[in-house]
């Protein structure tokens, strides 16, 4: 499986739309590990760029940042994109090697629109 590198500076911003989860072992219930044995989490990210907006869940190893919550710029680095194909069924899977805040970023203040 090959792995294709994405430079997140093309997006003008990346902004969390769901908090991270763990990554579970649907045979085991156990959450899964990286090949470090960092637990993996996976969270649900709006990037936008010049051609629109894309919903992108990426997974990422370790215990996410405390800031990381819906409607909060993050940073993303290290993202990459590889391919898949089980059972005749393929798709595309994004991972990164570290997701926190955006410097300075804030959360929408509730009812702001």
């Amino acid at each position: 499986m090959a792995k294709y590198p994405i430079d997140s500076a093309l997006y003008t911003s990346i902004t969390c739309s769901v908090a991270p989860e763990p990554v579970m072992n649907r045979q085991t219930g156990q959450q899964k590990a990286d090949a470090n044995g960092e637990p993996l989490y996976s969270v649900e990210l709006v990037a936008f760029g010049a051609e629109g907006a894309q919903v992108l869940n990426v997974k990422f190893p370790g215990t996410p940042h405390p800031g990381i919550k819906a409607g909060v710029p993050v940073k993303v680095t290290g993202l990459v994109v590889s391919d898949w194909e089980i059972d005749q069924k393929h798709g595309l899977a994004f991972k990164a090697t570290k997701i926190e805040p955006a410097i300075g970023a804030q959360p929408p203040k509730a009812g702001a629109a």
